[in-house]
């Protein structure tokens, strides 16, 4: 739910983008949420704080955001 929140948040495109570069760069490693959400914001030229705070740091299912 999390992922479609965000392809919602920054387009399709931008996700895919985000999505594609993503796997490049950790293909045989690991990252973190953190190094997550700053290549997203980087990517979509947002700032997604409030959105992860709630769909990543807040207990419990949010909202529906339709």
């Amino acid at each position: 739910m999390a992922l479609e929140a965000l392809r919602d948040r920054i387009g399709t495109d931008r996700f895919l983008h985000l999505t594609r570069t993503w796997l490049a760069d950790h293909r045989y490693g690991n990252a973190t949420t953190e190094e997550y959400e700053a290549l997203a914001e980087k990517i979509s030229g947002q700032d997604l704080d409030a959105f992860f705070n709630v769909w990543l740091h807040t207990p419990g299912k949010p909202a529906p955001w339709w």
